[in-house]
């Protein structure tokens, strides 16, 4: 527990810097585009707060599923030791892109891919998982999937069903 709670205080000090440089930036970055915006009935105003919690979101987002990813994991190797619950990579044997596909977390032969959602919902997306899903089973491995939230939209879910079949 204590080390989860350090991990929470570093991903939040983190985002918490990121987030301040970033809108640093943006108060200096060009609002040409609030043109599009005024045409479409959007202020000022507005735009701003649109543009500063796309640029939080992406952020956040992105340091939720690295937080959860990395808290899952030390549950892993709490209970299975840090030599048995490993992170590794492996070579996509079906294509060039991407080159390897990582494990989030490999024990004895399971697996695991960490999600904290899973929110893309592109055809590219979904190839990539059903890629992925073929070259861990080639490689010997039983892939299993960790998503601590399942998908708010009808289409996010008809993609797990897809990808899980």
């Amino acid at each position: 527990m204590k080390k989860i709670r350090t991990l929470a205080s570093k991903y939040s000090e983190q985002l918490s810097k990121k987030v301040d440089i970033r809108i640093k930036e943006m108060q200096i970055d060009s609002k040409y585009h609030y043109l599009v915006y005024k045409v479409l009935g959007v202020t000022t105003k507005e735009g701003d707060l649109v543009d500063l919690y796309q640029n939080k979101g992406r952020f956040l987002y992105k340091y939720a599923g690295s937080f959860l990813e990395d808290a899952a994991r030390l549950c892993f190797i709490e209970k299975y030791g840090e030599d048995n619950a490993v992170k590794i990579r492996i070579p996509n044997t079906l294509g060039d892109s991407p080159k390897t596909f990582e494990i989030d977390c490999l024990v004895n032969n399971d697996a695991r891919e960490i999600k904290w959602r899973d929110a893309t919902t592109d055809g590219d997306h979904v190839t990539k998982e059903h890629t992925r899903l073929q070259v861990v089973s080639e490689a010997g491995y039983k892939p299993i999937r960790v998503m601590f939230f399942y998908p708010n939209r009808k289409q996010g879910e008809r993609k797990i069903t897809c990808v899980n079949a």
